[in-house]
């Protein structure tokens, strides 16, 4: 690697990776600053954030139950995301660790939104009532509170089974 010297009167413009850097430095602090959240890249959080902004939701800085609020219905809602720029382009909606406790947090919620995005940009949010994907959920669950049971969910049959309702659309 041939590096050069340079004079100190020369600027050196700063490289790529150097400016996301930066800016993904700065977004975290303006997060914890102006949101108070303190870990906004935690699982992808600011996805969420993304998705509640644009629902006019509440959004909470906690990692345990419902990932917003539904201020107009009292309500915690939660949020599921796949991203166009997987492998394949196309993805499922993914729930993990369906243990019992973690199906009564689920039931808790009134509603479900589904999102599809290409990178950082919402594409589409879908709402599903959640007592219509509770059934789903049961039936691939533990059954105890072992954290093994999964489920998931494509954009097709979250419409076409679960009559998923188009909330968003960029």
């Amino acid at each position: 690697m041939v590096t050069h010297r340079l004079s100190v009167l020369e600027v050196t413009p700063m490289s790529a990776v150097s400016k996301i850097q930066s800016l993904l430095e700065e977004a975290q602090q303006l997060a914890k600053d102006e949101l108070g959240l303190e870990n906004i890249f935690y699982n992808e959080r600011f996805i969420e954030l993304f998705i509640a902004d644009k629902l006019g939701h509440e959004y909470g800085n906690n990692t345990q139950g419902g990932d917003a609020f539904d201020t107009n219905k009292s309500r915690p809602v939660e949020y599921k995301a796949i991203n166009e720029r997987s492998k394949s382009g196309k993805g499922t909606f993914q729930f993990h660790w369906l243990s019992e406790n973690k199906i009564k947090g689920y039931a808790e919620t009134e509603d479900m939104y589904f999102a599809i995005r290409d990178g950082v940009t919402l594409k589409k949010i879908y709402q599903v009532p959640t007592k219509d994907i509770i059934p789903f959920l049961k039936s691939k669950s533990t059954g105890s509170k072992s954290i093994h049971g999964h489920w998931g969910v494509n954009e097709s049959k979250l419409i076409n089974d679960l009559g998923a309702k188009l909330v968003y659309e960029d």
